[in-house]
């Protein structure tokens, strides 16, 4: 099931433009790196304790998880 790909490949994006490493992400929130790497792509979904952790830590924006929302 793809959840929300567009959305995720933002995510994505930021992530590899201001080089934060997957690993990176993985590891502070406690998740395998091929976790990540599933709700990165869109085969699932992060939680929103999980993006709200990913929001403080690494400063990715809100905007870039909820893209689609007006």
């Amino acid at each position: 099931m793809n959840y929300d790909s567009p959305t995720s490949r933002e995510v994505l994006g930021y992530l590899k433009t201001k080089q934060i490493k997957q690993e990176d992400v993985a590891n502070f929130l406690g998740i395998g790196r091929t976790t990540l790497n599933r709700k990165l792509n869109g085969a699932s979904e992060f939680k929103i304790s999980e993006i709200k952790q990913i929001h403080d830590q690494f400063n990715v924006p809100f905007e870039k998880f909820f893209k689609d929302i007006n």
